[in-house]
């Protein structure tokens, strides 16, 4: 039922996961909007995504989803959430991803008297090398790879956490504000509403006390009135 009337070919799958149909920045879009209004506390879907998007920056290619949730799960993050910080990571960030962690781990190691293989000097030798053969660069920079992945993975963690906290944080307070905008509306033009009893009542309550209180200031006049007919004619008598 939900199948494309016309399948795809194994090269037009290719290219979609390489390049989105509509581009990735409608993909990157939906994916927003979606850990938005995911349902949740607003701290797990924060933390979630904070680690789908922390492993991205892992040499572990292919391991990036199940180390995610399972730490996501270790500290009660929400998982799909997760799953969508790691399309952070993907086949165009892969490459800028290593090369900053090859270049930040070589320069701490070296600090440290650790010897580092040079393989890549440039941003562009490096992914034209990733490109040709990810697994064997990767093995043969793993550990400066490693070094780099911690650090800057560190940094997206916090980074994503605040972003992403921030993002769902704001909608879901927008959001609050925009129903209490329109239950105000619907009130007005609808005051007979169950909703609106309450209010109803209260603005009925405080009339019949105005009412009350006119009502007692009109009797106290009209006593007064008489009092003083009642004094006149004693006078003229």
């Amino acid at each position: 039922m939900f199948k494309r009337r016309i399948a795809l070919s194994r090269l037009d799958r290719i290219r979609s996961v390489l390049w989105p149909d509509r581009g990735f920045g409608r993909l990157f879009s939906y994916i927003i909007q979606r850990v938005k209004r995911m349902p949740g506390s607003t701290l797990s879907i924060a933390v979630g995504a904070a680690w789908g998007i922390a492993v991205s920056f892992s040499p572990f290619l292919g391991l990036h989803l199940l180390v995610g949730m399972m730490l996501a799960y270790l500290t009660r993050g929400n998982l799909l959430a997760c799953l969508f910080g790691t399309f952070v990571g993907n086949p165009w960030t892969f490459p800028l991803f290593f090369y900053l962690n090859y270049r930040l781990g070589s320069f701490i190691l070296t600090e440290i008297g650790r010897d580092v293989k040079s393989i890549g000097g440039t941003m562009t030798e490096f992914v034209t090398l990733f490109l040709a053969d990810p697994a064997a660069l990767i093995g043969a920079l793993f550990a400066p790879i490693v070094v780099g992945s911690l650090i800057l993975g560190t940094i997206a963690w916090f980074a994503g956490f605040g972003a992403t906290y921030w993002a769902v944080a704001g909608w879901r307070a927008h959001r609050a504000r925009r129903l209490e905008a329109v239950r105000l509306r619907r009130a007005e033009m609808h005051p007979g509403n169950d909703n609106d009893m309450v209010t109803l009542q209260h603005r009925k309550a405080e009339s019949g006390e105005a009412k009350t209180d006119e009502a007692k200031d009109q009797h106290a006049n009209d006593q007064h009135a008489n009092d003083q007919h009642a004094n006149d004619k004693e006078a003229g008598v």
